[in-house]
């Protein structure tokens, strides 16, 4: 589902009346309806009863208001419609619904003062239901005056909240939350969702979010230029086939975690049981020396293989080799779980990433690594590369602090995977994976209690699985990467909800979340049929 920002949006609804010739006082009608059925759907047979307050602004927010209004009172209800400005004010459309509440003999108070205001405040008092079709996308400053007044007013009463695109006072084209905006309980936006229905930290604003299409045709959205997609179930369900009856180990995909070092031998082991448990037929951890026999005694389902390792217990130099030479007998790899620091594990690291015969996954030091120089990420071999970073570790990528990084890291992950060839999966609230060709998926799962350590090692392990056994099929590599890529981050996230919802988000742990990962792909698998 592709997520579109206020130009985008515009554009979309431009082009339904200049192109495909549906009128755009349709495309408000059916807006209208579609507030209508999620009320209906809401309170059911006792919608009669409740008493509806409609807030309506001077634009097409207010113009969908007036529909829902009209819809109402033909089905027999008493909503008290309220405007926020003078009926002279109103244009458009928007105008058109007005005008024709007002001829069917249905009143509208007008309310363009703070005085005016607090005159329908024991009205407000009085509703159970408030829509909120104040102010649609278009809002780029926080809320002065009136608007500001009315929307602590709609904060400060009891009544379930119905938002009209977006609640009034939230900016649909950012990432941050706004000062002040209205709380919903229930949104519904029309043809698709904007980038703050998505990424606005404050989710509990717009309470449940519903996408309603309105009558533009999907097609008018299948632009590249329109690069930011909602990974959804349905789609993602497709790639998670049964396993024939004749499958053996090796169909599955063999694959290597190469990690670990003295004092974090437990992250090359997360990673490995993740891979494991998320699918994999074959396990093998490439671990310093030193660290092969903890970590083996963490699974005895994975192999083991001890590496040249420096003073430290990290990988020297002289690991290379060995580990290419490995690395030519499997379908994948996970770099840099529990790596360490130290200049030659860093050496080792970088001589990987260039030869490497088979796909990688980067996470961790293996990005501190590259970061040292950003410009040599790239893989002689034509292998795809899958960094993996949080916030922190892609800041040191492209030399930008956290801070400044995070209000823009859309266009900033895009920018990266289209000039370095490499697929980014940026960690954190709504995960991202942008892709060389210059799409951006977003997932919206996963939880505040995955904010602990471990979970990147999980997720490393969870991507080589799906990694490994696209390479084992033989499927186009690298075109082929980026939805096995989401697929990875979908269940990673999902498993996350699944434990949270048993354990809490106090004891959710990386190792606690691989126990779900089984039941994460039942789930999204069962969700196609």
């Amino acid at each position: 589902m592709k997520i579109l920002n206020v130009e985008q949006m515009t554009e979309v609804d431009r082009l339904s009346t200049e192109k495909c010739g549906i009128p755009s006082l349709l495309l408000m009608e059916n807006a209208g309806m579609n507030l209508f059925r999620a009320l209906r759907h809401t309170f059911r047979e006792h919608l009669s009863a409740q008493r509806i307050l409609i807030l309506c602004g001077k634009g097409n927010n207010g113009g969908d208001g007036l529909v829902l209004a009209r819809q109402l009172v033909q089905r027999g209800m008493e909503p008290r419609v309220v405007l926020l400005g003078r009926r002279q004010e109103v244009k458009g459309d928007a105008a058109a619904n007005l005008n024709i509440f007002l001829e069917s003999g249905q009143p509208v108070q007008e309310v363009d003062s703070l005085e005016a205001w607090r005159g329908i405040q024991p009205e407000m008092a009085r509703a159970d239901v408030i829509v909120d079709a104040l102010l649609g996308t278009g809002l780029g400053k926080p809320l002065r005056d009136l608007y500001a007044e009315a929307v602590r007013s709609i904060n400060q009463n009891r009544a379930f909240v119905l938002a009209v695109d977006i609640p009034t006072g939230m900016f649909s084209d950012s990432l941050e939350p706004s000062p002040l905006s209205v709380q919903a309980d229930l949104t519904v936006t029309f043809t698709a969702p904007k980038i703050a229905h998505v990424f606005n930290p404050d989710q509990a604003a717009m309470g449940r979010v519903i996408v309603a299409p309105i009558g533009s045709p999907e097609w008018l959205m299948d632009r590249p230029e329109y690069y930011l997609q909602l990974l959804e179930p349905e789609e993602l369900s497709e790639l998670l086939t049964d396993r024939p009856l004749d499958t053996h180990k090796g169909a599955l995909g063999k694959v290597a975690v190469i990690g670990g070092s003295r004092g974090k031998a437990g992250a090359a082991a997360l990673a490995a049981s993740a891979a494991l448990h998320a699918g994999s037929g074959l396990v093998t951890a490439l671990v310093p020396r030193g660290a092969q026999g903890l970590v083996a005694s963490f699974l005895p389902d994975i192999m083991t293989e001890g590496l040249p390792e420096t003073d430290s217990g990290g990988f020297n130099r002289e690991a290379a080799s060995p580990v290419l030479e490995i690395l030519a007998h499997m379908n994948a790899a996970a770099l840099g779980p529990g790596l360490g620091t130290h200049p030659e594990s860093f050496d080792f690291v970088r001589e990987l990433v260039t030869h490497s015969p088979v796909p990688l996954v980067l996470d961790a030091d293996a990005l501190n690594a590259l970061a040292q120089d950003p410009s040599k990420i790239r893989n002689d071999k034509g292998q795809p590369l899958v960094l993996t970073p949080h916030p922190g570790e892609f800041g040191r990528l492209i030399g930008r602090r956290t801070s400044e990084l995070l209000p823009d890291r859309i266009r900033l992950s895009r920018n990266f995977a289209r000039q370095h060839g490499v697929w980014l999966v940026l960690k954190g609230f709504r995960s991202l994976i942008a892709e060389p060709g210059g799409q951006v998926y977003v997932c919206d799962r996963g939880n505040p209690g995955m904010a602990t350590g471990g979970m990147g090692d999980v997720l490393s392990g969870v991507l080589l699985r799906h990694l490994g056994e696209l390479d084992a099929r033989g499927w186009n590599l690298p075109e082929e990467v980026t939805w096995p890529v989401a697929l990875g981050v979908y269940l990673h996230s999902a498993a996350g909800d699944l434990a949270e919802e048993d354990l809490g988000p106090e004891s959710l742990t990386a190792s606690a979340l691989i126990e779900y990962l089984g039941e994460a792909a039942r789930q999204l698998r069962e969700s196609s049929s």
